[in-house]
Parts: C-alpha cells; sequence; structure tokens
C-alpha cells in the first residue's frame, strides 16, 4: 500500500477530525497494546488518491 501524502491545510483538518473519534476510542487498545493496523488502514482510505 502506497502512504499519500496531504498538502492541504483544510484536508488534512478533515481527515483528522474524521479519525480523532477512532483514535481516541484507541486508548483501550493501547492498554491492551494491540497495533495501530485498523487505524492507518482509516487513514490511508480517507486520504486523498490525486496527489502528484
Amino acid at each position: 500500500m502506497t502512504a499519500h501524502v496531504i498538502t492541504d491545510g483544510a484536508v488534512a483538518v478533515t481527515v483528522a477530525s474524521a479519525l480523532a473519534d477512532e483514535f481516541r476510542a484507541g486508548s483501550v487498545r493501547d492498554a491492551e497494546r494491540r497495533p495501530l493496523r485498523e487505524e492507518l488502514h482509516r487513514l490511508s482510505v480517507l486520504a486523498p488518491t490525486n496527489v502528484p
């Protein structure tokens, strides 16, 4: 999977807002020391794909 670079501030805020609740809920995951696989997948899905 190729990562996408977010270069637009508005897009960055939108992506961060969309993921904030999910990441906040990750405190249980952190306590159990589970990896961030699902969160990283969600980030890659929400990132724009039209970056040159």
